[in-house]
């Protein structure tokens, strides 16, 4: 699935908060009170705290999708454990009617903190862990949803990176890859005290940095540019980019994580947030990174965060909060860096992105045009099939061949359903398959570049 593809809200600024760190705080009156100060900020995005059986109230969800503000929810537990199927997809049903498309599960596996002590110490923490998180995938891609790799630490008692490239290694390994068509990896991408553009091009830049070592001559993926290093190992693994999420991120007042640079004073800290929203508006960072999400909007009355809040209990506010206010604001601007350019699906009534629709026979269907076909299928990953019904469903259909297999009035057909179709057919069927290859080497989806 093209990065492009993936749903964002409507004029989406990439501007985005984590709500309250906790699972209350979804009431009418806190609508009322959020609402205008999120969208004076500019946000698109806002990560909330969901219990993993019972959902956040729907006309709280409903309100900010029509606000155009995307939730993420984070299903809330206490340690990581394993979450009962039955009850989550009960729960991702509902969320996926009211019109959420990420939820993630747990939080930042790689610390001690997020585990009973024992379950820690025991060995093939990775294992462990991807034991739980797999049907939870699973769960969230048959409800519909765009299943979500769990946020990691930066850094972290078990090193981020490592924790990675394991996870994404055992999801291939138990032959569940066909996740990677819709997967998204959250990720918390704290800026802490450094330059913004520390680490900048990733691992391959800086190959002296190793987990928990970092000479003084090299840079490290701790700080903003965290995505770059990721994206390296979901290429690596995957074969090309996947949304990255932040859920997440920001600078903190105080930080002082690397010595060579001061502390995050206020001002400091308002001026990290407002870079951060422009770069990603001006579309200076890569397609695949899809928003901020900064920590933390505000503590609530029983939770250990008031010194991070933007907003306090007392009714002051950082000065973050006028920066943002101020700062000219407009719908994020794409780099084109990572796929050709693509219309964003903005039909809901659309559950595919792109159909192959290959011909059926009377006598059957044939293996040939699998294998014309199987280098373009391996490169785009479509869904693939031989029913013109099913290929309704999709934005974009591709039909293979020319019109004695897949009819002229088929076609005709698809354009009145709303699908973008595209016939690919040469004179014959290695001219076809020559087409093919070539979109397929080129990375190169559509032989019109908008779809149509």
């Amino acid at each position: 699935m093209e990065i492009r593809a993936y749903p964002r809200p409507k004029n989406d600024t990439g501007i985005g908060f984590h709500y309250y760190p906790d699972t209350h705080h979804y009431g009418k009156q806190d609508l009322q009170r959020w609402l205008p100060e999120l969208k004076d900020m500019g946000t698109s995005w806002l990560v909330v705290l969901s219990d993993p059986v019972s959902p956040i109230p729907e006309f709280f969800i409903r309100e900010l999708a029509a606000s155009e503000i995307e939730p993420i929810v984070r299903l809330y537990t206490l340690t990581v454990r394993p979450l009962d199927q039955g009850a989550l997809a009960r729960l991702l049903d509902r969320y996926a009617n009211w019109g959420i498309h990420y939820v993630h599960a747990y939080n930042e596996p790689n610390l001690m903190a997020e585990w009973d002590p024992e379950e820690w110490s025991k060995p093939g923490l990775v294992d462990r862990f991807m034991d739980m998180l797999l049907p939870c995938l699973e769960t969230m891609r048959m409800a519909g949803l765009y299943p979500m790799f769990t946020p990691l630490s930066s850094g972290g008692n078990y090193w981020d990176t490592a924790f990675l490239k394991a996870a994404l290694d055992i999801v291939i390994l138990k032959g569940k890859d066909r996740l990677f068509e819709t997967m998204t990896v959250g990720m918390h991408n704290y800026a802490f005290n450094k330059p913004l553009t520390w680490g900048k091009g990733g691992q391959a830049h800086w190959p002296k940095a190793k987990p928990y070592h970092t000479p003084s001559d090299s840079e490290d993926h701790l700080d903003f540019y965290l995505f770059q290093w990721y994206d390296e190992i979901i290429r690596t693994r995957v074969g090309h980019s996947l949304p990255l999420i932040s859920c997440e991120n920001g600078a903190m007042i105080g930080d002082r994580q690397h010595e060579r640079f001061p502390a995050v004073d206020e001002a400091r800290h308002a001026q990290a947030h407002v870079e951060m929203s422009r770069m990603l508006m001006e579309g200076q960072l890569p397609d695949y990174v899809f928003n901020n999400a900064f920590w933390l909007l505000c503590n609530g009355e029983e939770n250990p965060f008031e010194g991070q809040a933007w907003y306090k209990r007392d009714g002051g506010r950082l000065p973050a909060v006028e920066a943002m206010k101020g700062m000219l604001k407009h719908p994020r601007r794409f780099s084109g860096s990572d796929s050709p350019s693509l219309p964003r699906p903005d039909d809901p009534t659309k559950g595919l992105y792109h159909y192959l629709l290959f011909p059926q026979w009377k006598w059957g269907v044939s293996e040939w045009y699998w294998r014309l076909a199987i280098e373009y299928v391996k490169a785009f990953r479509p869904t693939c099939g031989f029913d013109p019904e099913d290929a309704k469903l999709a934005q974009f259909v591709t039909i293979i061949g020319d019109p004695r297999g897949v009819s002229e009035a088929v076609e005709e057909q698809l354009w009145a359903e709303g699908c973008h179709v595209e016939r690919i057919a040469g004179s014959d069927a290695a001219e076809t398959k020559q087409i093919l290859d070539d979109l397929a080497k080129r990375g190169k989806r559509f032989l019109n570049s908008d779809g149509s």
